[in-house]
């Protein structure tokens, strides 16, 4: 059993949640990259630990600009450049704003997000997530909010 298994705080989410989540955002962040001519495995990663605060805190509120410290240390541990690392960690930070404008990567984590909640039946209540939900389905031409 892993930390985050063995943890007894009360969760917002549970972690089986987490975990598909995770997958699933990396998933379609993979294809919006490409589509965007995005690196695929930085958006990848960057979509699978967007969530990482949660994870930690167990809780929704402020997760985004918590999840800065647990990704810097995260990706300290792996390959790849300072500038990449960098990105991935705005990313991050940054996924919440969905009313704001970002760099590439932060929209197509944003967009990830938002994608694999709505697909997964979460209802999308914010007026600019349900904008930004809208234009996306629209974008990618596969309909219209159900």
């Amino acid at each position: 059993m892993n930390y985050l298994e063995e943890q007894t705080i009360e969760r917002d989410y549970p972690m089986i949640w987490e975990r598909i989540h995770a997958t699933s955002c990396a998933q379609i962040g993979r294809m919006l990259a490409e589509k965007r001519n995005v690196d695929t495995e930085q958006a990848a990663l960057a979509c699978a630990i967007h969530d990482i605060g949660r994870w930690i805190s167990g809780r929704q509120s402020d997760h985004a600009p918590k999840g800065e410290g647990p990704a810097r240390l995260f990706l300290a541990e792996g390959k790849g450049n300072e500038e990449t690392r960098e990105q991935i960690v705005l990313a991050v930070m940054n996924h919440s704003k969905k009313e704001q404008i970002g760099t590439p990567l932060e929209e197509i984590v944003k967009d990830a997000d938002i994608l694999d909640c709505y697909w997964h039946g979460l209802e999308i209540i914010k007026e600019h997530h349900i904008a930004r939900l809208q234009q996306l389905l629209q974008d990618l031409g596969i309909g219209r909010l159900k």
